[in-house]
């Protein structure tokens, strides 16, 4: 019976193969069509950075889920390790020199990447509405981060898209993707990696406008892969007419969310790991 079916088994084999090559190809005609929209974007974008938009100062907050990688990205981006790597309850504010920049990085508390806002602790999506207000009068970015050596399924969208809307939907504009893991890309454009995912993914990214940026936070000494990304929060705050997310303007709704007794300054601020709203007060 095998031997008899042996030209169909080779057949079916054939014809197999045959659709994961134009899959593939498809995904890589895909993935050539974003590189050269972005490519375009960004060439756009340049063209409104002038003098007064060479930003000196650069403010950034970092979110994600849990385990994302977001405190040792914002240890390759100031280019030292000045976030703990261990969970942290609370917001973290950090500030350095880069590339003859002044930046403030802003880590926050992450969420359960599978599990939609309702599950997340009231504290915890207090700090990220408190997050923005860490650097005022506003951040010139937010980083939404996500490993790359990870699968990302549509749970986690959802719950990408209801955490960073706790600071309203006008957060989407001020919003790039920020993967981490890159070194796990190996020969794979980060392009190809999108496309790959599926739409999960996809959709996330068109959300922040195809703005995204791959870091090794396992090669923190590669320069060039942070004053990359510096530029392009420079074309992002371009593309936002120099503006950027103010909290007491853009998260009003946000702000219902704190308890008035939060409001009270506490006695003993910890340092480098204050609540938002102790160093409002302070």
């Amino acid at each position: 019976m095998v031997v008899g079916n042996r030209g169909g088994h080779f057949e079916m084999k054939r014809e197999l193969l045959e659709k994961i090559e134009v899959w593939r190809r498809k995904k890589e005609d895909k993935a050539k069509e974003l590189c050269m929209r972005v490519k375009k974007q960004r060439e756009i974008h340049r063209t409104f950075i002038g003098d007064s938009l060479h930003l000196s100062e650069l403010r950034i907050v970092l979110l994600g889920s849990r385990d994302a990688g977001k405190s040792s990205a914002g240890n390759t981006i100031l280019g030292r390790e000045e976030f703990d790597l261990r969970t942290a309850a609370q917001c973290v504010k950090r500030q350095g020199e880069v590339a003859g920049r002044q930046v403030t990085v802003v880590d926050t508390p992450g969420w359960w990447k599978n599990l939609p806002v309702e599950y997340t602790p009231e504290l915890v999506k207090q700090e990220i509405v408190f997050s923005a207000s860490l650097c005022p009068p506003g951040p010139h970015t937010v980083f939404l981060v996500i490993r790359v050596d990870v699968s990302f399924k549509e749970e986690e969208t959802n719950a990408a898209e209801d955490h960073l809307e706790l600071l309203s939907e006008r957060v989407w504009s001020h919003t790039i993707v920020l993967f981490t893991h890159g070194d796990c890309l190996g020969d794979t454009t980060i392009e190809h990696h999108i496309q790959r995912e599926g739409k999960a993914l996809q959709w996330l990214v068109e959300k922040c406008g195809n703005r995204f940026h791959v870091l090794n936070n396992n090669n923190s000494g590669d320069a060039t892969q942070v004053t990359e990304l510096l530029e392009k929060i420079d074309e992002l705050v371009a593309a936002n007419s120099g503006d950027v997310f103010y909290p007491e303007r853009d998260c009003k709704e946000g702000i219902n969310l704190i308890p008035e007794e939060m409001f009270e300054k506490p006695s003993l601020p910890l340092k480098g790991a204050h609540s938002l709203l102790s160093i409002l007060l302070l």
